[in-house]
């Protein structure tokens, strides 16, 4: 009963946080002109692109079942989430919205999501899989992303209105010595929360 349990609460999950970005993607489209363009304007999002690994990761739950998936990668995509929440709570909150769909989708990206797959996590994934070294490959990820965004605002032309997505990473303003700085204590945050997710692991897994 855990396995289809398990894999219809993914493809929930995998559809919700997956359909909740087609009013940002509307709005994007209109305001850059066009699907590409406000899909890549769109992009520049942690958020974005983190709810869209989850919508993804959790497909294929849903698709080949929760034992095909590798602990791994499920525990790294459980924490991003849990970062994105993290960081919107506590330093992004506020944001204004055009409508009340680009509030509902606002409110599941950095609420909801945040909440549910850490649940999800805690209820269904095998536990005790996760190696020593996963926080290490897990912080890859946000470091990833830094740099993606230091090299792609570097390249955009000039007045495309594509800028720095967060004020911490703003090199423009704050300098890239900071701005790393600040992406490095991120993904420090990253690694020492992925060791607490696996020292969590193996007590569960004990308890099991």
């Amino acid at each position: 009963m855990v396995q289809p349990a398990a894999r219809i609460t993914a493809a929930i999950l995998a559809a919700t946080t997956l359909l909740a970005m087609i009013p940002l993607l509307l709005n994007s489209s209109a305001e850059h002109g066009g699907l590409l363009a406000g899909t890549w304007a769109l992009l520049r999002f942690f958020t974005i692109t983190t709810n869209t690994l989850v919508g993804v990761v959790f497909a294929m739950i849903a698709w080949r079942g929760p034992d095909r998936i590798s602990p791994g990668l499920l525990g790294g995509t459980m924490l991003a989430i849990v970062l994105v929440g993290v960081v919107f709570n506590l330093l992004l909150g506020g944001l204004t919205h055009a409508t009340v769909w680009d509030w509902l989708g606002d409110r599941i990206h950095h609420v909801v999501m945040p909440a549910l797959v850490p649940l999800w996590w805690l209820v269904f994934a095998r536990k005790g899989a996760l190696r020593s070294s996963d926080p290490l490959r897990w912080a890859l990820y946000p470091l990833a992303y830094a740099g993606y965004i230091f090299l792609r605002v570097g390249l955009e032309t000039p007045g495309s209105g594509i800028a720095y997505p967060y004020f911490f990473m703003d090199a423009g303003r704050l300098g890239y010595l900071q701005a790393i700085a600040n992406m490095g204590a991120i993904a420090l945050g990253f690694v020492l929360t992925g060791y607490g997710v696996v020292w969590l692991d193996r007590r569960l897994a004990r308890r099991g």
